[in-house]
């Protein structure tokens, strides 16, 4: 089966590069014996261009442009981007290491600079959002039947006043309740162990698992540890990696082939659980709860003294949330959020937990793929059609609690994205810890309100107002930072009709004008610059009437020199302006008698040089003319024939030859 590729050229002028670039691509993966397809975004806009067939089919994609491409309908391809040059100097180089570099698009992983979005390398991260990954759902189950115990525990008096907590076990549904509490309870107490034990099981696999447990149990057990708190989650981290590296070692160790039957299943995790017993009694237990008790004795403190803690605390969760989607530093935010949660509620009880940090991370999770999905709506204008599908796309992954929606936007286009990102989630964030909401368990976007158990003022409207405030923030940022992309509507005849008389006569005198006759090729004796060079161009163009103002075009031939060199291989350059002054497409052939130098892609100096005039309006067919001439230059004997001959007839058939 051949391999497959797909390619996007483009250039900042939309002519010379963008088609020797593609027939670079096309004649180098015909070389390999590639299936390779090329899409030009020229000046007359794209042509051939790419099917859902073809991206799907296709192993790889070279986007190699000078302009932003839209990446949108490549997500979950892998791509590579380049430089339109990097296509036309070594093709063949190129396509190799796209099979060998590309990466995927918009997935979990991508890395812009150095921020990595939506994944972390970082093994200790890793190792910690396994347990994590383990332990929700018992936390969720957990939390949700407390809170729903926890409101049959409020007895009222005659009047409707709450007047005690606690269970009246005397009645069948306050006994239920009473168990229902405890079980919640028992949910909480084993969590930990739980999250130690799975964190291990990353690290060394299953014969870590009992030793870790039984020593997060341990390092929790105020009582065993006679302390007035457990080491809460700072402690089972610790006592996982104890026993994840005591572990692995114990796996190195060449044991008698004897007893390796049993190594698994009691000879590992006997010698484990015995020394992580001793580490946690003699060694960190009494230090660790000291320390957390301290640690959480002055969060409390922060909270109920400073009115603002609650939201600046949720602030800069939800903007950690908000950072990488997905990345380190969301996934850091989320840890934080889970261990205060969890160490809390094994210290002071459900009903004095601190909920801040976790239900500002939940709150702000969502924030920036609902926000990508609403300012697509709101700003219709400033989407592709590719990005709107996109944004649908991100619409539904946020609505489940998904942040990795938001990837591919911010591949994209990071530092708008990242911005309004970051500044949703922080707003969302801080809102729900200032109005009090507290997340028990369920998803974490609006939906959350409805699936799942939140403790919020005003009964599922509190939630959905202080995340959406975030959303609506994100959207404005993205819409009001956007451009408005080009809407190609064909004109209406109302619009038809307002042609002016100027223009129908500019249009005239533009077809009466030929675009190439044997008068445009010239011999430039007295050049020795490249700058001479546009000063002899922009005097035959205005000698010919293809421009209106000579110096306006020298210095627009400058200026387009400045965006990329038009000099291509074997002493041939293609200088060219677009702009107001040119009235209609011209092509000059220059013969220079003393090469110049140019910059050109392989270094050499210009002998001959095709000069294109190209009006601002870019009529479609002159365009594409001008584009055959870019690909004609790939042809190997034609640019070398055009180099060596001088006959001026010659030289006219030779160009004549070009599909005009």
């Amino acid at each position: 089966m051949n391999k497959k590729i797909v390619a996007v050229t483009a250039c900042a002028a939309g002519i010379a590069h963008t088609y020797m670039a593609a027939e670079s691509l096309t004649k180098a993966g015909k070389k390999k014996g590639y299936d390779v397809k090329v899409e030009t975004q020229g000046s007359i806009g794209a042509e051939n261009i790419l099917t859902e067939k073809d991206i799907k089919d296709a192993d790889v994609v070279i986007i190699a442009a000078d302009i932003n491409v839209d990446l949108m309908r490549f997500s979950g391809k892998r791509v590579l981007v380049v430089k339109s040059i990097d296509a036309i100097k070594a093709p063949e180089k190129l396509i190799q290491r796209a099979y060998d570099e590309a990466t995927v698009f918009g997935a979990k992983g991508t890395k812009v600079g150095k921020v990595t979005l939506g994944k972390t390398e970082n093994k200790f991260v890793t190792h910690i959002m396994s347990g994590i990954s383990y332990m929700t759902p018992m936390v969720i189950a957990a939390g949700i039947l407390l809170a729903i115990a926890n409101i049959f525990a409020f007895q009222e008096n005659e009047l409707g006043q709450i007047v005690n907590w606690g269970f009246d076990t005397s009645t069948q549904l306050g006994f239920f309740m009473s168990k229902l509490f405890e079980v919640g309870q028992i949910g909480f107490k084993l969590m930990i162990p739980l999250f130690a034990g799975f964190v291990a099981n990353s690290i060394a696999d299953k014969p870590a698992i009992a030793p870790a447990m039984i020593g997060a149990y341990l390092v929790n057990d105020a009582a065993y540890l006679g302390t007035e708190t457990g080491g809460g989650f700072l402690g089972a981290i610790l006592v996982a990696f104890i026993v994840g590296y005591l572990v692995k070692g114990l796996k190195k160790i060449k044991w008698p082939k004897i007893v390796q039957p049993l190594l698994a299943i009691m000879i590992i995790p006997v010698i484990s659980t015995f020394i992580i017993m001793v580490i946690v009694t003699y060694m960190i237990g009494g230090p660790i709860a000291g320390l957390m008790d301290s640690l959480y004795n002055g969060l409390t403190y922060l909270n109920e003294t400073y009115s603002s803690a609650p939201f600046i605390v949720g602030a800069i969760i939800g903007a950690m949330i908000g950072f990488d989607f997905g990345g380190p530093v969301n996934k850091t935010a989320l840890i934080f959020g889970t261990a205060v949660f969890t160490d809390t509620v094994a210290k002071f009880g459900i009903e004095n937990a601190n909920f801040v940090p976790g239900t500002a991370a939940q709150a702000a999770i969502s924030v920036a793929p609902l926000g990508i999905w609403l300012a697509s709506v709101l700003f219709k204008n400033k989407f592709t059609k590719d990005e709107r599908v996109s944004a649908s796309s991100a619409f539904g992954m946020g609505m489940v609690g998904v942040t990795e929606g938001a990837i591919p936007f911010a591949a994209s286009n990071p530092v708008q994205m990242i911005t309004a990102s970051v500044a949703g989630s922080a707003l969302a964030g801080g809102l729900v810890s200032i109005t009090g909401c507290k997340f028990y368990g369920g998803i974490g976007s609006p939906l959350g309100t409805i699936i799942g158990y939140i403790e919020q003022p005003i009964p599922f409207l509190t939630w959905i107002l202080c995340t959406f405030a975030g959303i609506v923030v994100t959207a404005l940022i993205i819409g009001f930072w956007r451009k408005p992309v080009a809407q190609n509507e064909d004109l209406t005849e109302e619009d038809e009709e307002v042609t002016t008389i100027s223009e129908v006569a500019a249009t005239v005198v533009r077809e009466e004008r030929e675009l190439f006759t044997e008068n445009h090729i010239y011999v430039d004796e007295n050049s020795k610059t490249q700058d001479e060079a546009f000063k002899f161009i922009a005097s035959i163009a205005k000698k010919h009437g293809f421009v209106k103002d000579e110096i306006a075009y020298y210095n627009g031939l400058k200026e387009r020199e400045k965006e990329a060199t038009t000099g291509f291989n074997d002493g041939i350059a293609i200088p060219h302006s677009k702009n107001e002054t040119v009235i209609s497409p011209g092509v000059f052939l220059v013969k220079f008698k003393n090469p110049i130098e140019w910059d050109s892609l392989d270094g050499s100096k210009i002998t001959t040089a095709f000069a294109l005039t190209i009006p601002e309006d870019g009529a479609e067919n002159h365009l594409r003319i001008l584009s055959s001439i870019a690909t004609k230059l790939v042809d190997d004997n034609f640019r070398n024939t055009i180099v060596k001959e001088t006959d001026k007839k010659e030289l006219y058939n030779l160009v004549s030859k070009i599909d005009f």
